[in-house]
This record gives C-alpha cells, structure tokens and sequence, in this order.
C-alpha cells in the first residue's frame, strides 16, 4: 500500500469510528471540508442514521 493507500484508509476509518470530519480534513491537510466530503462522503450516511436514532430515543425519554 502507498503513502496515499495509507491516508485513505487512515481516514476512512476515523470517519467510520465517528471522529468528526472537521478534524479529519484537518489532520489530512484539506482546505475545506467539502473536500474531504466529496472523497469520503459514502461514509456519512451511517451517521445520519446514529443521528436518527439519538433523536428518535431523545423523543421518547420523560423530562
């Protein structure tokens, strides 16, 4: 594996174990993080569905 191999793994991961994407395009050297998005966004839709999930349960809790 090359040294971009390893980056993209390194970030595919991160952004898969749910480190935020602001530090991963950080850490990677992006400019914005549209950047990282465009390379890495068919990861993000496990997180819309945690996000789901945190509201449908916070709905239900009693106060």
């Amino acid at each position: 594996m090359g040294r971009y191999g390893f980056r993209h793994y390194f970030a595919s991961k991160a952004l898969g174990k749910g480190i935020p994407i602001t530090d991963v395009a950080d850490w990677m050297g992006h400019k914005s993080i549209e950047e990282t998005y465009r390379t890495y966004r068919l990861l993000m839709p496990v997180s819309i569905t945690r996000a789901a999930r945190i509201l449908d349960t916070g709905l239900w809790e009693t106060a």
